[in-house]
């Protein structure tokens, strides 16, 4: 392959009324984004790419909408130029937010799976191999019967192709993380000062919500989580419009975004009165956890033994096997329903090896151990020779 990535369709912004707003990046980020991930299906044999997870379809034109509900999809010959296949109404909005890339509309009156194939046909060889991602949420179980039923093309999964080039982030996004940490941090902030007795739980994420906006944070990809510390266990809980008692813990969880760029982060305000050696020996176990956690958080490392560092302080200090699932996963590119753009977490089993420029939403969970309960998380970046924690919201005493 040529080494000159403008050579692969992508030397400028798509023609379109618009040009590309901030916080999306130029065009030579996207060239070289593309560049890489040609070079890497030329190794693996791909004659051309069909990406239907929203998360790579915006980390390789810069596709930045909710319009996901209908199949959008990105397909990426070996050689020539990208095609984005959209629901025509949507074509606009495309044409303003993309870089580099042809495109493909279809009314709703017609078969979406229909106009892909009628994109993708003219982009093949013959006999050609095609990438799809399996794990995808956004291609919808009718379209994907059509496709793989479709003569001449060789489907093979793909998935680990885009997430693991997407998991290591250029200077730029780099930069867009530290924001979307800071944006975070000030959302916190918000919603512990509001989190007090008499509170609703819908005000407290109202709180949160003003302050992310107005200090210009984008839309994120997953609501905060508000929930009373007595309803800890029951994660992925959002507010309601319980109101917290004078006895009552908090726990907020909850991400700001710069662009589509995430920084989690969770803190636990213990309920009144809860000082007593129980309480804070779970608080001071899961903040040593998390101290090992960032201590073992280095380039070379693999997932696995990030988690047994971490579950190996609590074991020690609880003496007893302590279950979790994982203690944090990758993150930064988010659209919803989830703000980590992907499955790899820190757990038992997961053999990927860290690198430089990853971030990941680190979590420290004591969960009804004999020490008491307690729970927090960051986000961090895996630098050259460590970590570097980016959310700084003080712990809430």
């Amino acid at each position: 392959m040529t080494a000159d990535p403008a050579a692969h369709g992508v030397a400028g912004p798509a023609s379109g009324p618009a040009t590309l707003a901030e916080p999306a990046f130029p065009a030579e980020e996207y060239a070289q984004r593309l560049f890489t991930t040609r070079a890497a299906m030329e190794r693996r044999g791909f004659d051309a790419l069909l990406v239907t997870a929203p998360e790579d379809i915006h980390y390789l034109c810069g596709l930045d909408h909710q319009g996901h509900f209908a199949l959008t999809a990105l397909l990426v010959p070996l050689y020539g130029r990208p095609v984005l296949l959209e629901r025509a109404m949507e074509t606009p909005t495309a044409l303003a937010q993309t870089h580099g890339v042809a495109h493909h509309g279809y009314d709703d009156a017609g078969d979406p799976a229909d106009a892909l194939l009628e994109a993708l046909t003219p982009l093949l060889p013959d006999a050609p191999v095609v990438g799809y991602q399996a794990d995808s949420l956004s291609l919808p179980p009718t379209a994907w019967d059509r496709l793989r039923t479709s003569a001449g093309i060789l489907w093979t999964d793909c998935q680990d192709l885009l997430g693991g080039q997407r998991a290591v982030h250029t200077p730029r996004e780099i930069t867009r993380v530290r924001e979307a940490a800071r944006l975070s941090d000030t959302a916190m902030t918000a919603g512990l000062d509001a989190a007090r007795a008499g509170a609703g739980e819908h005000e407290i994420a109202a709180a949160v919500y003003a302050a992310m906006l107005t200090a210009g944070g984008d839309l994120p990809a997953f609501a905060p989580l508000v929930r009373d510390t007595g309803r800890l266990d029951r994660e992925h809980l959002t507010w309601s419009r319980r109101r917290l008692g004078p006895g009552d813990g908090v726990f907020l969880e909850l991400s700001a975004a710069r662009g589509r760029y995430h920084a989690p982060l969770a803190r636990l305000r213990p309920a009144p009165g809860s000082g007593a050696p129980e309480g804070g020996r779970a608080a001071e176990t899961s903040r040593a956890a998390m101290d090992a956690l960032c201590a073992a958080l280095r380039p070379g490392a693999t997932a696995e033994r990030v988690f047994h560092t971490w579950r190996a302080v609590i074991e020690r200090a609880t003496g007893i096997p302590y279950e979790r699932h994982h203690c944090g996963y990758l993150v930064g590119i988010g659209f919803p329903p989830g703000w980590m753009g992907g499955t790899r977490t820190l757990r038992p089993g997961n053999t990927m090896e860290l690198r430089a420029g990853m971030t990941f939403h680190i979590q420290s969970w004591l969960l009804d151990t004999p020490l008491g309960t307690y729970a927090f998380s960051d986000t961090a970046l895996v630098t050259e020779d460590g970590c570097e924690v980016l959310t700084r919201t003080p712990h809430p005493e």
